[in-house]
């Protein structure tokens, strides 16, 4: 289904409940991709969690098939927006690299719509980090490769940056990146600034209050700067726990989706049942 936002449409993708409303028998869970891939990434997710929740993944502004244009302060509004359409009061919130730095600031924005929290390789906003020059992520680079029309260059860089390694016993793996990757347009490079990915709360001091479930999930082969993120938001947020997947690096939703899916479920399971709320099958 089509959902109209601030300046376009966001293509959303339910599964595992029927209609968009029937939400009486599931509780939901709201997918939210890394850069700059799409609701793709998440397939081996909804494949699984659909058993037993409803699962709501959508392409966000300036991704995929998604038509309204990229700007991350408005992403927070077209959250409130798709729970508004499905008609929904609070979600699960998954979030997954840059996606778990908007879920983060949906946490203390508005925190009575999230049921609970997960983030995958999150990254802090305000929080500033050396890095090796092979961790860095060259923004100002790609933009301007963008604006050259050289954006072939960028999916060939970015494949080649650590958070997007894949072992050679992943090559299937790989391949479903690379078709992923084939179809961003970079609309987000082409009108590329810093101050397009500032944020003005502090999240780590507001997190410190938040009275909702959390779970992290990193891969034991994750950057450097993405562990040590991972590690202040445990110290940060009331009762957070971290799952480490030792075999992977920041796409273990991918290389070890089994144990991910199954973490995950089990989380999303425990909240509802100590909620009282509709919650997963009890297989899970």
């Amino acid at each position: 289904m089509w959902i109209n936002v601030d300046g376009g449409r966001l293509q959303l993708h339910t599964s595992g409940s029927g209609a968009p409303r029937e939400s009486t028998r599931k509780s939901t869970i709201l997918l939210l991709h890394g850069w700059p891939l799409d609701h793709r990434v998440f397939e081996p997710q909804i494949r699984y969690l659909k058993q037993f929740f409803r699962v709501i993944a959508f392409d966000r502004r300036g991704f995929g098939r998604s038509e309204a244009p990229p700007d991350l302060h408005r992403e927070l509004d077209d959250i409130d927006r798709i729970l508004e359409a499905v008609g929904l009061e609070t979600v699960h919130l998954l979030g997954m690299s840059q996606g778990a730095r908007i879920a983060l600031r949906f946490a203390v924005t508005r925190p009575e719509r999230i049921r609970s929290l997960i983030l995958q390789a999150p990254v802090i906003d305000g929080i500033v980090l050396d890095q090796s020059e092979a961790e860095r992520i060259p923004m100002e680079e790609f933009a301007a490769l963008a604006r050259a029309g050289r954006l072939d260059e960028v999916r060939r860089r970015w494949l080649e940056h650590p958070m997007m390694a894949l072992g050679p016993e992943h090559a299937w793996l790989r391949r479903q990146v690379e078709e992923i990757l084939a179809g961003y347009q970079g609309k987000d490079l082409l009108e590329y600034s810093p101050a397009a990915h500032t944020f003005t709360h502090d999240v780590l001091a507001r997190l410190s209050r938040l009275d909702r479930a959390c779970l992290i999930l990193t891969g034991a082969h994750e950057t450097t700067t993405r562990r040590e993120h991972a590690r202040r938001l445990l110290e940060s947020i009331p009762g957070a726990r971290e799952v480490v997947f030792r075999h992977s690096g920041h796409l273990s939703n991918l290389v070890e989706a089994e144990a991910y899916n199954r973490q995950v479920a089990a989380f999303c399971a425990s909240v509802d049942k100590c909620a009282g709320a509709p919650g997963a099958d009890a297989r899970i």
